[in-house]
């Protein structure tokens, strides 16, 4: 059995707009969070507002493309780890003050985001695909 990776065909919509949209909520969530860490709203608005930018991401790869869910999964893990580490980038630059010690530290400290990205693109891409066929049964059941 050979898994193949088969992203949208030309002329589907671009993933680009969602994931640099996702990216930026995240960065400015985390920056939210590392400008007043004592405060228990603004961390709460954060991740609400994470959770709203990773869900409109999932509902644009799932439902307004048509990879297979392999090439989903590396969309969305794809766009989580760099968002992710363009978000610690910025706040250990807030925090560090110095760009190289700030890139060093993102290096470094990266591995719990590689090591969750791997799980997370099949993973993700089983999400999709498992949403996909909920809504060809729905919608089949509804007629």
């Amino acid at each position: 059995m050979e898994i193949q990776v088969q992203f949208a065909r030309l002329g589907a919509k671009s993933a680009l707009g969602p994931a640099l949209a996702y990216a930026a909520v995240r960065a400015f969530s985390r920056l939210l969070t590392a400008f007043v860490p004592t405060s228990g709203s603004l961390a709460l608005l954060g991740a609400l507002l994470w959770f709203a930018s990773a869900l409109y991401l999932f509902y644009f790869i799932t439902w307004q493309r048509d990879d297979n869910w392999i090439a989903a999964g590396i969309i969305i893990g794809s766009t989580l780890f760099l968002g992710g580490l363009f978000a610690d980038l910025l706040v250990r630059l807030y925090d560090m003050g110095s760009p190289v010690q700030a890139v060093l530290s993102t290096v470094t400290n990266s591995l719990g985001l590689v090591i969750r990205t791997i799980v997370l693109i099949p993973a993700s891409g089983g999400c999709v695909a498992g949403a996909r066929w909920l809504t060809t049964e729905i919608s089949g059941a509804t007629q």
